[in-house]
């Protein structure tokens, strides 16, 4: 405990004789350097702010008024207005008078009239002599097939299958498994009683 004692205050003398120096240098060193950095943000805003708002954000904005509002935006008015605006009303008139009609009858007269000549004439008659007695030709088939193999399958596998149920396998139960079953319970009951007996009368001896 003495010795704890007496280091404290020679601690304490040594933590304040390097902290004063070391605030002195703080003092004389990174204060005016912060003061300097503070003044060249300070001069670095004041320059930007005299460059941009008062020099080159005026100089663009006069340069967007002369160069879009007063020289391109009349000239691409004038352009649309007099020279595209013309063009495209000339090339719907040749697109209308010139090139429908021509398209129009083309397309009328080499497919949609031979179209529905061909369905007509052709397609039509096919369609109801020819693919709809197939069809239904198909469709008979399909059914007597269905029928055909419902028969088949009843008379190979359900029909044996139920007369094998009937006449074997419910026989065997009924006159051959039942009775051997009673007969094992019959046997099995006694000694289960008599057993039990005997485990009864153990417990009870121990006891």
């Amino acid at each position: 405990m003495t010795t704890t004692r007496s280091r404290e205050p020679d601690e304490g003398l040594l933590y304040a004789m390097i902290r004063w120096p070391a605030r002195i240098i703080a003092v004389i060193v990174v204060v005016p350097l912060r003061l300097l950095w503070e003044l060249l943000k300070l001069i670095g805003k004041g320059i930007r702010i005299l460059c941009w708002t008062w020099f080159l954000r005026p100089i663009l904005k006069g340069l967007r008024i002369l160069l879009w509002d007063w020289f391109l935006r009349p000239i691409l008015k004038f352009v649309a207005r007099h020279v595209l605006v013309p063009i495209g009303n000339a090339i719907a008139w040749v697109v209308k008078r010139l090139l429908r009609p021509p398209f129009v009858f083309l397309i009328r007269y080499l497919l949609i009239k031979p179209g529905a000549l061909l369905c007509r004439y052709v397609l039509a008659p096919v369609g109801r002599y020819v693919l709809a007695p197939v069809a239904f030709a198909l469709i008979g088939a399909l059914w007597f097939a269905g029928g055909v193999s419902t028969a088949v399958f009843d008379l190979l596998i359900v029909r044996p299958l139920s007369w094998l149920w009937r006449a074997v396998l419910v026989p065997i139960r009924n006159h051959v498994l039942a009775p051997i079953g009673r007969a094992i319970r019959a046997i099995l009951r006694p000694i289960g009683n008599a057993t039990r007996e005997v485990f009864r009368a153990f417990r009870i001896g121990g006891r």
